[in-house]
């Protein structure tokens, strides 16, 4: 045997172990290292919607302090409540009649990360499926005061996720 032939040989074998195994060149993996994305199926299971929960509203906390009990349930491509990875950004609006949005003047806004497992299941409720943020506000909501919240997500792995509410101060 020459030395081409036992070198093209091993080629070969290490080309077929590798097929075998499934391996392909990183670029070709379609992981989100790669730029790919999240393979099929698991993109399925990856946050595609956001609602507010009916059950979001005004609160007082510790201290006195004014807020929202903000509930947000991200749902994937099934329509059931699934884990998000990413940032939550919440804008609170002063509800204006005469308007296409009901968007009246920015009263606050807070931002919560939740892209760390921990931070994660800091505000995760197995019971409802959904996140439960507890948006403190130094300004008096006065009872029967019309409010706008919108919600966002944005991660890594997913497009921007947006929802919106409106909420009566008391109820």
């Amino acid at each position: 045997m020459t030395d081409g032939y036992r070198v093209f040989r091993w080629v070969i074998l290490l080309v077929s172990l590798c097929a075998a195994s499934g391996c392909t060149p990183k670029g070709n993996r379609g992981d989100v290292n790669a730029g790919g994305g999240v393979p099929p199926p698991i993109d399925l299971l990856l946050p595609k919607t956001l609602e507010i929960h009916s059950f979001t509203q005004t609160e007082t906390f510790e201290q006195q302090q004014s807020g929202i009990r903000a509930r947000v349930k991200a749902l994937d491509a099934y329509g059931d409540g699934t884990k998000a990875f990413g940032r939550f950004r919440f804008v609170l609006y002063q509800y204006q009649p005469q308007t296409q949005t009901k968007r009246g003047p920015r009263l606050a806004d807070w931002e919560i990360d939740v892209s760390q497992p921990e931070q994660n299941l800091l505000y995760w409720d197995r019971h409802t499926g959904s996140y439960e943020f507890k948006l403190g506000w130094n300004q008096h909501l006065g009872a029967g005061q019309r409010l706008i919240l919108e919600a966002m997500f944005t991660s890594a792995f997913t497009p921007r996720l947006t929802a919106e509410r409106e909420i009566i101060a008391g109820e």
